[in-house]
């Protein structure tokens, strides 16, 4: 298989893109803060948005092996993190 990594996707609504440390407060908003989200995650409800930005330079750290695939989800017409 030849790894590609995390790339940019886009559909007519949304970009599926890299994760951004400025990401961290609407990810913390939008659904890393939200139990009836993080229930069928692997890890439950952050605390704090300063967990959620932990998390996601934890993210962008694992960008440098192209074996990694986790995106962020936005929408296009205003550019709101919404997963």
């Amino acid at each position: 298989m030849n790894h590609k990594g995390t790339v940019t996707l886009k559909t007519d609504r949304l970009i599926l893109r890299r994760h951004r440390i400025e990401d961290a407060p609407a990810a913390y908003r939008n659904w890393m803060s939200r139990e009836a989200v993080t229930q069928y995650l692997t890890w439950p409800p952050h605390a704090s948005v300063d967990e959620s930005r932990a998390y996601i330079q934890s993210v962008i750290d694992s960008y440098a092996d192209d074996s990694v695939y986790n995106w962020v989800i936005e929408f296009k017409e205003d550019h709101q993190v919404i997963g």
